[in-house]
């Protein structure tokens, strides 16, 4: 009788591998501890949307669907390409988009260990999933650290020379009926996209700062995303008439940190005051040009009107689908990843027919509330290690 072949142990090669990505696993745990604490998202609420339910669903999608579809992402790309590809103003993907799958593959495994529903690991799948994580993250950043919290709370996606550049662009706004029209602007559109993406920041993106010369700092601020097309709810909105603003500042007498997901705070908080000079452009096709008062009026009244339209279309969603929307958020966060080789359509059908196995496994018990987020209770409380460790 044939006697079953012995389970040969991990090579050292694949010890090593796993060790590599166990260590990356908890570096970023520990800054996700101080995103989730410092901006209280543990605690969030609202209410036109189950935003625990969201969160838990869009992960489990990841944790069950990403390695397969990062396989697919990299028949078209590589992750230092995808990382490089984020080191321009106004890029998509950008920090936000490379860092939700990490945290969005992790929540959704770690939510499955708290329930006692995880499956056994594939290590060498999820340390791959580090991996691409790690060479994107350290490729997209001038200084190839891997988050702000190593690096002094900075996300520099220029070099010194291209932040340099575009200070020279910017100019001081004395007349401040001027001043306070463009903060309504941008304060219309960063609205726009929080409920365009369900009531998520995902739109809004912070870099730098960066050092300037003469001891200024400059912080730019991208709002992203006004004409995708990805979500089902915004296909009936007219389309905005570009990509994108960009808001440049250059600051004196201020201090900046920007942190995991692109998030900017300031000390002291009224950073206006510290502004010396400025401008906003408008994102279209990769590129920036300046964006015109008369059109930046434009621009804020046709988010405004899409805004209430979105907000009507919403109102009718049912619970389940103030659960089941979290699958098109993430993979619309994913699907980005494709848009750089003009592949996203094609992408994103794939994405989704994914996400429909994982929001039929698990939306039932979410909207019940048979299932509590517990993922989002242990990131508030828990003192050790945030992910439990990848296990060979």
């Amino acid at each position: 009788m044939t006697q079953p072949a012995a389970k040969q142990p991990p090579r050292r090669e694949s010890m090593e591998r796993i060790a590599h990505a166990n260590d990356q696993l908890r570096v970023y745990g520990e800054s996700v501890r101080h995103f989730f604490r410092s901006q209280q998202r543990s605690t969030m609420a609202s209410p036109m949307f189950n935003l625990p339910g969201r969160l838990i669903l869009g992960s489990y999608c990841y944790y069950e669907q990403l390695p397969a579809l990062l396989a697919e992402l990299e028949r078209m790309t590589s992750a230092h390409a995808a990382g490089q590809g984020m080191r321009r103003i106004g890029a998509r993907p950008n920090a936000i988009h490379l860092h939700s799958l990490m945290l969005g593959y992790f929540n959704g495994r770690e939510q499955a260990i708290l329930r006692g529903t995880a499956r056994p690991d594939d290590a060498e799948e999820i340390a791959h999933v580090v991996e691409f994580w790690e060479t994107a993250a350290r490729a997209s950043r001038a200084d190839a650290q891997r988050l702000p919290d190593e690096a002094g709370w900075t996300m520099p996606s220029l070099a010194a020379e291209e932040a340099e550049a575009l200070a020279g662009q910017l100019r001081g706004i004395e007349d401040q009926e001027a001043r306070r029209k463009l903060r309504r602007m941008m304060a219309t559109l960063e609205l726009y996209t929080f409920i365009l993406n369900g009531e998520a920041r995902v739109g809004v993106f912070h870099h730098g700062p960066y050092r300037l010369a003469n001891g200024d700092m400059l912080v730019v601020k991208e709002l992203t995303g006004f004409r995708d097309n990805y979500y089902p709810w915004q296909r009936s909105l007219a389309p905005l008439p570009v990509d994108g603003v960009v808001r440049a500042r250059r600051y004196r007498g201020l201090e900046a940190r920007i942190v995991l997901m692109g998030s900017l705070t300031t000390e002291p908080r009224d950073e206006e005051q510290a502004i010396i000079a400025e401008r906003v452009f408008a994102l279209e096709g990769g590129k920036l040009r300046p964006l015109q008062a008369a059109e930046s009026v434009a621009l804020a009244a046709q988010a405004a009107e899409a805004q209430m339209k979105l907000y009507g279309i919403m109102m009718e969603w049912d619970e389940r689908y103030r659960v089941e929307y979290g699958a098109e958020l993430y993979g619309n966060l994913l699907r980005i990843f494709a848009e750089p080789c003009g592949r996203q359509a094609e992408f994103g059908a794939q994405v989704r027919k994914r996400f429909r196995d994982s929001v039929a496994r698990h939306a039932e018990d979410l909207v019940s509330g048979a299932e509590p987020p517990l993922i989002l209770q242990h990131i508030a409380k828990t003192e050790g290690p945030i992910y439990t460790p990848i296990h060979g």
